[in-house]
């Protein structure tokens, strides 16, 4: 369930607080190369043409690598890849901003199809999970407003892969879904694989993060569901595009 504040003020309030984190943290981790290579820019063809045109023709072909060789982990890396991008340059974009603003039903539909392809690649048992795939993944869980199947893939790739930005982007999922015990140990081992330079500005944007997460989970037990246990999460700024209408582009 997705933490929904009563109060407006509130609401407001956290929003702006976890959007202006989340930019620090974009802005933070490309500058520590965390998640630029071999990784995912889940916008780099956001808008960039119709999927028969750009895609439809290597998703085939990675469909019949796929088919000779199920256990072609290579091939199903490529075909998970493929299908998010697809799914991204079918969502809805802003003309003004240039940024995605909804899912289409084929945006969602592509989506699905990577998450699908990465259960099979992950049943291959692959002597190291792919970066590329994991950060896919990630992104097609985050923009379909799944915030434990994002978490879970990023685990996934932490555990192939225990580096610092791997234990970075983790620690960051996790407190922004306010799982702030998991999230500390996923920061510990962050700053643990990490350099001097880095660990030090890590640290300054890790306890930024922390702190608005304590907050957060302080006002959510404010609210009336929390002793039904209701409303465990809090909404991934990066992510949870809302569906559009594929006919009006609205919301």
């Amino acid at each position: 369930m997705i933490f929904d504040l009563t109060s407006p003020g509130r609401k407001t309030a956290v929003r702006i607080i976890f959007g202006f984190l989340a930019f620090i943290f974009a802005a933070g981790f490309i500058f520590l190369g965390i998640g630029t290579e071999g990784g995912f820019n889940p916008f780099d063809s956001a808008g960039g043409g119709s999927t028969d045109d750009a895609f439809e023709q290597q998703i085939e072909d990675a469909e019949e690598a796929v088919e000779k060789d199920p256990n072609d982990a290579d091939a199903l890396v490529n075909l998970v890849v493929l299908r998010a991008q697809s799914g991204d340059a079918q969502l809805q974009i802003d003309e003004e901003t240039q940024q995605p603003v909804g899912l289409t039903d084929d945006s969602r539909a592509e989506y699905e199809e990577a998450i699908s392809v990465w259960q099979d690649y992950l049943d291959s048992e692959p002597r190291k999970v792919s970066a590329a795939a994991a950060g896919a993944v990630v992104q097609s869980y985050r923009l379909l407003g799944d915030s434990e199947g994002a978490i879970a893939a990023q685990k996934e790739l932490a555990k192939s892969d225990p580096s610092g930005p791997n234990f970075s982007a983790l620690a960051q999922l996790l407190y922004f879904n306010l799982q702030i015990e998991a999230a500390d140990k996923a920061r510990d081992q962050a700053l643990a694989e990490s350099n001097a330079e880095t660990k030090k500005l890590l640290a300054k944007q890790f306890e930024q993060l922390r702190k608005q997460a304590v907050k957060a989970e302080e006002e959510q037990k404010k609210q009336p569901d929390s002793a039904s246990g209701g409303g465990s999460e809090l909404a991934d700024p990066f992510g949870g595009l809302s569906p559009t209408d594929p006919a009006t582009g609205a919301p």
